[in-house]
């Protein structure tokens, strides 16, 4: 297997500098791939190329780095991702040919742009298998020396990506790099132990990230802890947008600068990423030929004699129960084996909180807990039900938790995170984690949804959270305290996947359940059944109907809701007495709850068209 010393014997390397801006410094706008151009303007890709080893790149990188398939997918170019791999080759060697034949040609990826397990829905499995593909793909056209795997965050999305390569090909050095801050010293110790130690890698690289003083910072801390060589490719400065262009203000002599900073402090390369032009990069190329690359001075950022550097899965192998939460109010009630009992409300349209403050003050009345309150549903524009929860669980004299459902349709993974810390810090402990329904179904169709992550990202997310890291596995200093909340549904239509998501939900920290409205007892009975040891305690939602056509809405138009012909057929004779259908729904939930009272943990009962008396007296019923 070569490795860059092979390639090009020198003590230092310079790499090439952004080939997309630069292209769109030459007038090529982003609505469409810059990776296109490879077959509608090659001439202006082969002239990039050209520019940067004339300025004296020493490894120049190909036009490919969004060509995975959800990229293309996202522009409907998928059939053409061959034929844009191999043009990017061989434009990419004509340059090098032309210009100065030392030169190398590394072929670029970057990362799927879809979040992988646990957070998404990729697997690793398709990860490795889409690099497989693109090497196979890139092995047609063999004019390349090396790979750059470059931009990555996810390091097990980088892991996946090198596993591809590998399966196909044992020879070509690989050069993996990630974005990352130097706050992020946790993510930085990670990449060393799992990267930096894989004897099928050549050498390892920091790119992107917020320009060159915060990469020499992460060099500080990356340096100490791996053998290998590490190429260091900064953005030239934050990009500020002016009239719709994005501008990058840090200058070519000031990249130069830093540029020998990199290789006193142990760099083997540098280059640039983006908004780098061909100034930085003859900039760059000036500076180290006036200096000799030097050992690392100062490794007093991180002291490792005689210290064993660790990967860092901060995770516990055994997860902290939901009992020892003491500030989850859904735990306390499970350890002490009393039945959790909640009424779901609805939160209010606009700002006048009288009615909903209203039916919490019914609730604590009843001697009832808790109440959950949906986040959006169907997609309607509502009061926050984060900061309904925050608001009613900070005054003591409602004496009732309020449990907010939060989805990820509106939120990125920032916001969601943000969201989540500043709820916890305002007395919310216990959530209902759902995907939540699509911006269609409701009073704002043409939002747009965000879905990040689904569900199960979110119980992973806060999960991690609740362990006092992000996702990524940096440390928070503190820790969050939730209940994880987690809805199944015993009634879906395709059960096979409704296991498997359960499966899922469980592995990624999940609590307790609420399910579906269920109508009947052995419905949950046989999903308490399938999912067997992964069974955690069930809080069975209920929803009792207060009308014929309410029973005929409920079966034919809520998605993952199964009612019974004969659930219906009661209703139906009773319609015309709206007391007698109130009643009859009434019974329906009474039995279906007494049948279940010994088999599950709780009731999570529906206020039907928020009439929050009919839940209350579904309690008094049951009594």
């Amino acid at each position: 297997m070569r490795t860059f010393a092979n390639l090009y014997p020198t003590a230092y390397l310079v790499f090439d500098g952004g080939v997309a801006t630069e292209l769109y410094e030459r007038g090529f706008y982003i609505n469409r791939p810059f990776e296109e151009l490879n077959l509608t303007h090659p001439r202006d890709v082969g002239a990039v190329h050209e520019a940067y080893l004339d300025a004296g790149a020493m490894m120049v990188t190909t036009n490919t780095f969004s060509l995975t398939t959800p990229q293309l997918e996202k522009f409907d170019i998928k059939q053409k991702q061959g034929e844009l791999m191999h043009a990017a080759i061989r434009i990419a060697r004509a340059a090098v040919e032309a210009k100065n034949k030392n030169a190398k040609v590394g072929l670029s990826w970057g990362p799927m742009g879809v979040l992988l397990e646990p957070l998404g829905r990729l697997s690793r499995e398709e990860v490795r298998a889409e690099y497989e593909n693109l090497t196979r793909l890139a092995n047609q056209v063999p004019l390349y020396d090396f790979y750059i795997l470059e931009t990555f965050s996810n390091l097990d999305e980088l892991s996946c990506a090198i596993d591809g390569i590998r399966a196909i090909d044992q020879e070509r050095p690989i050069l993996a790099s990630i974005t990352v801050n130097s706050s992020e010293t946790a993510t930085l110790q990670n990449f060393a132990s799992r990267i930096g130690t894989r004897e099928d890698v050549q050498a390892i690289g920091m790119n992107c990230s917020e320009g060159p003083h915060d990469l020499m910072a992460s060099l500080k801390v990356l340096k100490p802890l791996t053998q290998k060589p590490i190429i260091i490719q900064p953005n030239a400065g934050i990009p500020r947008n002016i009239n719709g262009r994005y501008f990058y203000m840090t200058s070519p002599d000031y990249l130069a600068k830093f540029a020998k900073r990199f290789i006193e402090a142990g760099a083997y390369g540098v280059g640039g990423c983006c908004g780098t032009g061909p100034d930085h990069i003859h900039a760059i190329a000036q500076a180290m030929k006036m200096m000799e690359a030097k050992q690392i001075k100062d490794t007093s950022f991180i002291d490792v004699k005689n210290t064993r550097i660790e990967i860092i899965d901060k995770l516990p192998k055994e997860r902290r129960s939901l009992e020892s939460r003491s500030q989850s109010k859904i735990s306390q009630k499970l350890k002490t084996g009393e039945k959790v009992i909640s009424i779901e409300l609805t939160s209010p349209r606009g700002t006048d909180v009288t009615k909903f403050l209203a039916a919490i003050e019914k609730v604590r009345d009843a001697k009832v807990d808790f109440v959950n309150v949906p986040d959006g549903a169907r997609a309607a524009t509502r009061a926050s039900s984060l900061h309904l929860a925050a608001f009613v669980n900070s005054a003591a004299k409602y004496g009732v938790t309020v449990i907010p459902h939060l989805t990820t349709r509106d939120r990125n993974l920032i916001a969601l995170q943000s969201d989540l810390l500043g709820a916890s810090i305002n007395n919310v402990h216990d959530l209902l984690l759902v995907t939540g329904d699509p911006p269609k179904l409701g009073n704002s169709r043409d939002a747009t949804a965000v879905y990040d992550i689904d569900s199960i990202g979110l119980t992973y997310l806060v999960d991690r959270l609740n362990h006092g890291l992000t996702p990524t596995g940096d440390e928070l200093g503190s820790q969050t305290h939730f209940g994880i909340g987690v809805a199944s549904n015993p009634t879906a239509i395709n059960l096979e996947l409704e296991l498997k998501r359960w499966q899922y939900k469980v592995e990624s920290g999940a609590d307790f359940a609420v399910t579906q409205p269920i109508y009947e007892a052995q419905t949950f009975l046989r999903w308490k059944d399938q999912i067997g040891p992964r069974y955690r305690p069930h809080v069975v939602g209920i929803w009792p109907f207060v009308s014929f056509k309410n029973a005929e809405f409920m079966a034919h138009e809520v998605p993952g809701v199964f009612v019974p012909k004969w659930a219906l057929e009661k209703m139906s004779k009773v319609q015309d007495d709206p007391a007698a259908s109130v009643k009859m729904g009434i019974e329906i939930a009474v039995q279906t709850m007494r049948e279940l009272m010994n088999e599950c943990e709780g009731f999570a009962i529906s206020a039907p068209l928020g009439r929050v008396e009919v839940a209350l007296e579904v309690l008094t019923c049951l009594k």
